[in-house]
């Protein structure tokens, strides 16, 4: 870990040690560095809560580089952004190719959604990464998850975020801009997907060529 993390998880440590806050999360952290941010922590006596990182269906980088498996081993809740997207270059000021990036990741989840269609794909950069191939492509997933919902009396993007709920310490956390997208993110609580809905999708979203995600989990 390096002289600047270090000052800045003792920053955290010294937080909540004052009162200032009541638990210390980071976001983006591969597995080496949280690993390191929980030993210093917990020196202290100080837990590490969460790790913010980019997780969906067909996102699934957390599971692959070691995220997912340290957060269960250490007890740090993995929150889980990007799961319904929302467009962060309005509200950054950022270069263009950081806001190409970022705009392609977080579109993951507005496909799952079923709004974009081979049809009727996205418009500027991110159309040239989710083109009609794409599309085309995680077409038998979108219908999968509309009829598991019709099971249940549930939207797609419902399925989609009690999919990540049901792989356990995992809490999504959609952007809802209307009342209307509050009430249908909450939909997807209270009822759970079975093992086998949970594998079927899991296997059906394998086969659809995996996005970019945010860089910075790389760092």
């Amino acid at each position: 870990m390096s002289i600047n993390s270090i000052g800045y998880i003792d920053g955290l440590g010294d937080a909540v040690e004052k009162g200032l806050v009541k638990a210390v999360g980071v976001s983006n952290y591969n597995e080496q560095r949280l690993r390191n941010a929980y030993a210093q922590l917990q020196k202290r006596g100080i837990p590490l809560a969460s790790n913010q990182v980019n997780y969906s269906l067909i996102y699934r980088a957390p599971e692959e580089n070691g995220v997912k498996a340290a957060c269960d081993e250490l007890g740090i809740t993995l929150i889980a952004y990007s799961p319904i997207g929302q467009d962060l270059c309005i509200l950054l000021v950022v270069t263009e190719e950081i806001c190409n990036i970022l705009q392609s990741s977080l579109l993951i989840p507005r496909v799952l959604s079923g709004k974009y269609t081979p049809e009727n794909p996205p418009s500027g950069p991110r159309g040239q990464i989710y083109n009609k191939e794409f599309l085309t492509n995680v077409k038998p997933l979108l219908g999968q998850l509309k009829e598991i919902g019709g099971n249940y009396g549930k939207t797609s993007t419902q399925v989609a975020l009690n999919w990540l709920i049901a792989q356990g310490n995992v809490v999504p956390i959609p952007g809802a801009k209307t009342a209307e997208q509050a009430r249908e993110f909450a939909g997807a609580l209270g009822w759970t997907l079975t093992e086998e809905e949970v594998k079927e999708l899991r296997d059906t979203a394998s086969k659809v060529r995996p996005v970019q995600g945010f860089p910075a989990e790389k760092i």
